[in-house]
């Protein structure tokens, strides 16, 4: 599954800005985050987060020395003092895993597949049968009522073809079942 990012670091722009954490170096023998100008930003406390969902999530608070005399200062940061972070390192792990994933030969196998069977399913409901919009929020059997449509018109092309002796049709399957 791709995070929220993952297109945006692709990106030139994205990978010469000097102030994005992922352009950075991270040590982990001295929990020490060092950034293009080759200074350091240093650990200094631990902090938990709890989401509406109940996730608790922990962060650790890193911050460089000084930074008035930086001469990638105006790139780096927008603060008056030092620059400072927080950063998940679980997060951090969970993205580098799922970036090195997607960018295997397996997973771009996969993301080619996804962009072939499901989207042009979904392509042919909104063009072609008008569907623009869900009606109700949340789990609804709108999607269970237009995968019901959407294979009994398939299988009723297909009955068509094979006493015509066509070819198959790929039937959708809604993602609940």
């Amino acid at each position: 599954m791709k995070y929220s990012t993952y297109h945006k670091e692709k990106s030139k722009n994205w990978q010469q800005d000097i102030s994005k954490l992922d352009n950075w170096q991270y040590d982990e023998a001295e929990d020490t985050w060092t950034y293009a100008a080759g200074r350091k930003l240093l650990f200094r406390y631990e902090s938990k987060e709890t989401t509406e969902s109940g996730y608790e999530i922990r962060k650790r608070h890193y911050r460089s020395e000084n930074c008035k005399e930086c001469p990638l200062r105006e790139a780096c940061t927008k603060a008056k003092g030092n620059r400072e972070i927080s950063v998940s390192l679980k997060y951090q792990h969970y993205k580098h895993q799922a970036r090195e994933k997607l960018r295997s030969e397996e997973g771009y196998a996969l993301s080619v597949r996804r962009m072939i069977e499901p989207e042009s399913v979904f392509g042919q409901l909104k063009n072609n049968r008008g569907f623009r919009r869900f009606l109700l929020r949340g789990l609804s059997l709108e999607v269970g009522w237009l995968s019901l449509a959407h294979n009994l018109l398939k299988k009723a092309e297909i009955d068509e073809k094979d006493r015509n002796g066509g070819a198959g049709i790929t039937i959708l399957t809604p993602p609940f079942c």
